[in-house]
């Protein structure tokens, strides 16, 4: 419990920041790309939701017979995004050097975050029963059809490259709790997402 309240606190700041503190950005440019931010707000807000259902009983439930808030996690291993999406910052020491920001690199770790979540979550759904389980079909549905706007929506997005390592179901309780793990790590990769187009949509980096 401990373990899962540190998280839980961090992932609040963090939260707090990357939706308090939005990066400005002149109005032609907000206009221009206005979907990239828009859905990726949509998708940041959706997975909080998800995440912070209280546990219930039902069978039909995303999450029954576990508690989601105790298991850590899990971020995409395929990506940078973290690292290479930080703004760029001047260092002061005189043994290092200013860290540039690539924009190419740091959009295409973002397409390549979106696709393999999207390519999990549809290959998660296919294994369910689409009739007992259509709470959770919904959920995860919602989740899928979010992504797939923000891919579609947001024209800063390059095409992903293929993916390296696809997530293969294979029991069922292991892979809600997996599951559980990897929409946690997706919900702090969307914050660095949504900070990250709202920098590049404000276009700071090239002043």
């Amino acid at each position: 419990m401990y373990g899962s309240a540190v998280y839980m606190l961090i992932l609040a700041l963090v939260s707090r920041d990357a939706v308090a503190t939005p990066v400005r950005a002149t109005r032609s440019v907000q206009s221009d790309h206005a979907p990239c931010n828009s859905r990726a707000r949509d998708l940041l807000t959706n997975l909080k939701s998800v995440l912070d259902k209280p546990e219930t009983m039902g069978s039909n439930t995303l999450f029954h017979g576990f508690n989601c808030t105790d298991l850590g996690a899990v971020v995409n291993p395929n990506t940078q995004t973290a690292s290479v999406c930080q703004p760029s910052q001047d260092v002061k020491c005189s043994d290092q050097k200013t860290s540039p920001f690539s924009e190419t690199e740091c959009l295409q770790n973002i397409a390549n975050d979106l696709d393999y979540h999207r390519s999990m979550l549809v290959e998660y759904v296919r294994t369910l029963d689409q009739k007992s389980n259509s709470e959770s079909v919904k959920e995860l549905n919602n989740i899928t059809n979010l992504i797939h706007e923000l891919q579609q929506s947001c024209e800063l997005l390059p095409k992903p490259e293929s993916l390296k390592d696809k997530w293969s179901p294979s029991n069922s309780f292991e892979d809600r709790k997996d599951l559980c793990k990897q929409l946690k790590g997706f919900q702090v990769r969307t914050i660095t997402i949504n900070r990250a187009l709202g920098y590049i949509c404000a276009r700071e980096y090239k002043k």
